[in-house]
């Protein structure tokens, strides 16, 4: 046989089931309505257990007849979609300033979906999207890590800095060209560096790998819109997303750019991921590896539970609470239910994402703290104050959604419990600067913006929040006041005066 056969060629080249090859398998074994050994498929098959062993585990390739062996002991027929090529260990990786994810907790079902969309049905553009802090850059590492050799080339860039479209696409261009080993002559014009791009990605497979593209999208403003001097990104989420090409970008960001909400579909190539926090027994592992903690079931998910699972915020509370209570996850829940343990690390995280919000969107956020529990649109809209607010308030909603700041149950909203806690502790800071400050102009009470569109007290609450409202919200509002305002208690009397009249 000579060395160009195409059994040979099968042989150099290896391929392994995908995940739909792999579910048709599974389906049909469990239709068989037994589990079928290792020996038992070598006895039906005449297939080595070392050939078995790898088709199982997926990693390793063989040779494709040995493949259509396999399938057909579970009366099927190999397709295509059944199986791909085992790409060789290459050099062709620049992996930039991707972190280190040697520990990774969880995420099965979410590395499943990524293996779904991006290797089985080919999806050309894919968003990791969720608050910050929660884990989008890790699964995109560990997902490029573990299925490098499904990509001929692999580019990892942060855009943490916002560097222009030009930038970005003449450094990634440069990058392939050196992999490529051909002459590094970018093109100078935007739409000559895209179409160099869109060649490579129809030539090779390839992966591009965009981490925190919130930067370049613009504050102040609804969520998702890209800022002046960046709105070239939109022209390559589009030519990405809309042009036929065997490669796939995947994005990272806290906020869903607007050109992918537009391209998305069940029908399309373009996909959006919601990351959502950890399970309780995955939040668990985290801390495993920072120490010796005690608390009992309840504890440990009300602790989790109360930071949403938020991978960045559990670390730092693991940091906390062995600096500060000796690993007792009871002695933290005490502060935590006195609504006064935010961490610095935590709270710088917040403040970022609170100052891209525009002013309607936080009036929502501190509406939506105020009321505790979850509300309607059409309960928020009888809290806001002014028409244009009350006109903005279904944009504001889905802004603060594609922002990751709140979250939906049915048809009522609701913040997580540290965000709710954050934006609180804000609440109470900003009403107390304001009043603050006017008291050099005047002894007497003065109108206060915040109190004046914001009641702190509902009268229209349940007996229960209301107590909430003021535990959590009043009454440190007015301990910060008389450390401020000192000896002025005639001025923090008429404020409680205030206070309880905005009650009734």
């Amino acid at each position: 046989m000579s060395s160009n056969s195409p059994s040979q060629h099968k042989r150099y080249r290896g391929v392994i089931l995908t995940p739909v090859g792999w579910r048709k398998l599974e389906q049909a074994e469990k239709e068989s309505g037994q589990h079928f050994t290792k020996e038992q498929i070598r006895d039906r098959t005449g297939l080595s257990i070392q050939t078995i062993s790898r088709i199982r585990k997926r990693k390793v390739g063989v040779d494709q007849d040995s493949l259509e062996c396999y399938v057909k002991a579970f009366g099927l027929e190999l397709t295509d979609e059944d199986y791909t090529h085992v790409r060789q260990e290459n050099q062709r990786q620049d992996w930039g300033d991707a972190p280190n994810v040697s520990v990774f907790y969880d995420r099965c079902e979410e590395m499943a979906q990524l293996q779904q969309w991006i290797l089985a049905e080919n999806c050309r553009l894919v968003a990791l999207l969720g608050m910050g802090g929660i884990g989008k850059t890790a699964l995109a590492t560990k997902f490029a890590r573990d299925f490098k050799t499904e990509f001929e080339i692999i580019v990892w860039r942060s855009l943490q800095n916002a560097p222009t479209i030009e930038e970005l696409l003449g450094n990634v261009l440069q990058s392939i060209m050196q992999m490529l080993q051909e002459d590094p002559v970018v093109p100078t014009s935007l739409n000559g560096k895209l179409s160099k791009l869109m060649e490579y990605f129809r030539d090779k497979r390839c992966l591009l790998i965009l981490d925190n593209a919130e930067t370049i999208l613009s504050a102040g403003g609804g969520a998702g819109n890209c800022m002046a001097k960046h709105e070239g990104y939109s022209q390559l989420f589009k030519r990405i997303g809309e042009v036929s090409h065997q490669s796939c970008l995947l994005v990272t960001s806290r906020e869903k750019p607007k050109d992918i909400v537009a391209l998305e579909g069940e029908e399309k190539k373009v996909r959006s991921l919601q990351l959502g926090g950890l399970k309780p027994e995955d939040g668990r592992k985290l801390f495993q590896d920072r120490g010796q903690f005690t608390g009992t079931d309840a504890e440990w998910i009300r602790l989790i539970e109360h930071y949403g699972g938020n991978p960045f915020a559990l670390k730092m509370v693991a940091a906390g609470i062995q600096q500060l209570f000796d690993g007792s996850i009871a002695e933290v829940l005490e502060y935590i239910g006195q609504g006064v343990l935010v961490f610095n690390d935590i709270r710088d995280l917040l403040d970022r994402q609170f100052s891209r919000l525009s002013p309607v969107e936080q009036e929502v956020m501190l509406w939506l703290a105020i009321n505790r529990e979850p509300v309607s649109v059409k309960e928020l809209k009888q809290d806001v104050v002014s028409v244009t607010s009350k006109q903005q308030l279904p944009q504001a909603l889905y802004s603060l959604l594609r922002r990751s700041l709140i979250e939906k149950a049915g048809k009522q909203f609701s913040l997580q419990p540290v965000v709710k806690e954050y934006v609180t502790e804000r609440l109470v800071k900003q009403v107390c600067q304001e009043i603050v400050s006017c008291r050099e102009r005047t002894e007497s009470y003065s109108p206060i913006a915040l109190l004046q569109t914001h009641a702190l007290i509902k009268a229209s609450a349940k007996d229960y929040i209301q107590e909430t409202q003021k535990r959590l919200i009043v009454q440190p509002l007015l301990e910060q006041l008389l450390i401020e305002l000192g000896s002025q208690q005639k001025l923090v009397q008429r404020l409680k005066d205030l206070l309880e009249q905005q009650r009734h």
